[in-house]
């Protein structure tokens, strides 16, 4: 016979993520990086900027940058619609940004072993999937009727702002 003590799941071990979709998949971010959610999709563009970046968005007086991950994983642009929302970083992430998304979903309760770490093992990135789109994902967890795929917010950021330091060298 089992104790509470003995069933009762380690918390250290369980981490919650903010989901969404992009292109019919499933993504997550960690919710300690999330501030919130927004309906408010007004953004002003910036011209000459990486395509990933679809501009400024003021929320409340505060401006933050608006990345498009559409364009980081290479997926079709999408018009956008009521089901899309705007996550929005914590400032420790790094600038005063969000992602543009297609839909929120559940905020999802996994336990860390059920998280595949891809990035512990990876040699190189398997093929079709772009360096910069390889380098934001921590890992997948295969949840009860799909694949959850994982982000790092802090190398999100950090790919888009990295590709747009490249472009003003080259």
């Amino acid at each position: 016979m089992q104790t509470a003590q003995q069933t009762k799941t380690d918390d250290s071990l369980l981490h919650r993520y903010c989901t969404f979709r992009l292109s019919g998949r499933l993504y997550g971010v960690d919710i300690r990086h999330v501030k919130e959610i927004n309906t408010e999709i007004r953004y002003t563009p910036i011209f000459h900027a990486p395509r990933e970046i679809k501009g400024y968005i003021n929320i409340r007086g505060q401006i933050y940058l608006l990345l498009d991950p559409r364009k980081i994983f290479g997926f079709a642009d999408k018009e956008i619609d009521e089901s899309s929302r705007v996550v929005l970083f914590m400032p420790q992430v790094g600038e005063p940004c969000g992602v543009l998304v297609d839909s929120i979903e559940d905020v999802v309760t996994v336990d860390e072993k059920m998280i595949e770490n891809r990035r512990q093992n990876e040699q190189k990135v398997p093929e079709g999937i772009e360096r910069r789109a390889a380098d934001v994902g921590e890992g997948v967890c295969k949840l009860k009727d799909e694949l959850l795929i994982i982000l790092n917010a802090e190398r999100l950021l950090k790919s888009v702002i990295n590709l747009q330091a490249a472009k003003k060298t080259e």
